[in-house]
């Protein structure tokens, strides 16, 4: 059996990105989009940052926390996390309405969100014993990047991020949408890159393509609440999925790995 490795000099010697930068990026990026898109839903498409920033920051929590040997538990961390993001953002988007200040609805579902996933981080890590150092922490962060995700697609595809855009997605079922292409654009990105030749860098570009993929999936759902509008967020999508994908399948090339697997030939050679 032999193998070569056409990976370049960088896969060596990667340079470290640094994850409080992702963190900073995917809140600071998705609140701005939050708010401006919600201004007008010819601003809709706007919220497509938002959607991109946190599902990066997302998925970069959720492949902080798999590096520590739990590859095969990456769903079941990430659903966990997210499904509290889920409850956070229901939660914070009734009470900003309840209280009259839904302007500040979204700061509020990110708080709760930020609570939640802080507990379930400690007790996966004091109570159920999964002994990793950065199993509070990550758990935090993925919970907070789920619900600026689910936000980000409430606007991009309503033109609003209040209780009564919620409301609608809940009538059509869209709600369960969103936690699932959200769940995946988080998730995949680790689940599809781990191995021992998993790279940072690598993996998230595939999360950029998976948040653009997301967006093309907003615009097509948001054509019903918003009309004609929402080609501008399609095309968006569709533009931002074929540069990132080409970038990851470009250098899912330039990184691979080559082997000769030594399996009998189809013609013996005499």
């Amino acid at each position: 059996m032999t193998v070569s490795c056409a990976a370049g000099k960088e896969v060596k010697e990667e340079k470290k990105i640094n994850n409080n930068l992702i963190a900073a990026i995917g809140v600071i990026v998705s609140f701005i989009a939050i708010y401006i898109a919600s201004i007008s839903v010819f601003l809709a498409f706007l919220g497509a940052a938002g959607i991109l920033a946190a599902n990066l920051w997302g998925a970069n929590g959720v492949r902080t926390v798999a590096k520590y040997g739990i590859g095969t538990g990456v769903p079941s961390v990430g659903m966990l996390a997210l499904g509290g993001a889920v409850g956070a953002v229901f939660a914070g988007l009734y009470i900003g309405k309840m209280l009259g200040i839904e302007v500040a609805a979204p700061i509020l579902a990110f708080i709760l969100s930020m609570i939640t996933g802080l507990l379930i981080g400690i007790c996966a890590r004091y109570i159920l014993k999964m002994n990793i150092p950065v199993m509070v922490r990550c758990m935090t962060e993925i919970c907070g990047a789920g619900a600026l995700l689910f936000m980000s697609q409430f606007v991009t595809i309503t033109g609003s991020y209040g209780y009564a855009a919620l409301e609608k997605l809940a009538e059509v079922g869209v709600v369960l949408f969103i936690f699932i292409i959200g769940a995946l654009g988080m998730l995949h990105p680790y689940n599809a890159c781990l191995g021992a030749d998993e790279r940072h860098g690598r993996t998230l570009k595939l999360a950029l393509a998976t948040g653009s993929a997301q967006i093309i999936l907003a615009g097509i759902v948001s054509i019903y609440f918003l009309g004609s509008v929402s080609i501008l967020t399609l095309l968006i999508g569709a533009v931002a999925w074929v540069v990132t994908y080409r970038d990851f399948v470009k250098t899912s090339f330039k990184e691979g790995i080559v082997v000769s697997t030594g399996l009998i030939p189809e013609v013996e050679k005499k």
